[in-house]
């Protein structure tokens, strides 16, 4: 019987110690797989720190590829088909939005006057525009400006726009001549008006600006700031018959 009970006792021992080495393995177990679970947690913040702004690679190289202000400077004057002998060019604003893309964007400047004519260059793809005041633009191959910059122009005779206002135009000299506006309106009384080429612009005493661009014999005015009295002189003239 004792020998029975000692079999019994050595059995039951045997069955504890197996249990207990089972259940140290899983504790190992979990614990590795824990570690594992931290380790791909603390990824993304290496990740973050790899790349601290956030920023795509795709981000990144468009940045890249943004052009200088002096880059696009010689771009406006490679691209339009003119002499720039006498034009400066002047960089006016670096951040332009148009058309939801960014431009520089250049002010063409004689001696005489600032042109109504001003160019576009995409930050991003250099591609070049003249653009006008009314928001219109034009591939520098088919702008009116370029067409007829350096032929002669001639500030002289009467012409109407499409709304039927009037425009007189006296020349003094070469490069000046004396306008006056007329319509239901009202008018807009004789102001002098420096030209050059086929350009030319006028600025009252309380600073508003008219511009004037001549081509194939239309003259195209538009203006900058408020000018006196009620008539609205911008528009297109053709020449009166």
């Amino acid at each position: 019987m004792k020998k029975i009970f000692a079999i019994l006792l050595a059995v039951l021992c045997a069955a504890f110690a197996l249990a207990g080495c089972n259940n140290g393995g899983s504790g190992e177990s979990s614990a590795e797989e824990s570690s594992a679970v931290e380790s791909s947690a603390e990824s993304p913040a290496e990740s973050s720190e790899a790349n601290p702004s956030g920023a795509s690679s795709d981000e990144s190289s468009r940045t890249a590829l943004a052009l200088e202000p002096e880059e696009a400077e010689q771009l406006v004057q490679d691209s339009l088909p003119i002499d720039f002998d006498g034009i400066t060019v002047s960089l006016n604003e670096t951040d332009y939005t148009w058309n939801g893309r960014i431009y520089y964007h250049f002010l063409l400047d004689t001696d005489q006057v600032t042109l109504e004519t001003s160019v576009l260059v995409d930050q991003q793809n250099g591609q070049v525009f003249t653009y006008y005041p009314d928001g219109s633009a034009y591939a520098p191959a088919d702008d009116p400006f370029c067409k007829s910059y350096g032929k002669d122009a001639s500030w002289t005779g009467s012409y109407v726009s499409e709304t039927g206002v009037t425009l007189t135009l006296e020349p003094i000299d070469s490069s000046s001549f004396e306008f006056t506006f007329a319509g239901a309106e009202g008018s807009l009384e004789q102001q002098l008006a420096r030209a050059d080429g086929a350009q030319a612009e006028s600025t009252s005493l309380d600073g508003a600006v008219i511009r004037f661009s001549q081509s194939d014999g239309v003259i195209t005015v538009t203006v900058e700031g408020p000018l006196p009295g009620t008539l609205a002189v911008e528009g297109t003239y053709s020449p009166a018959e």
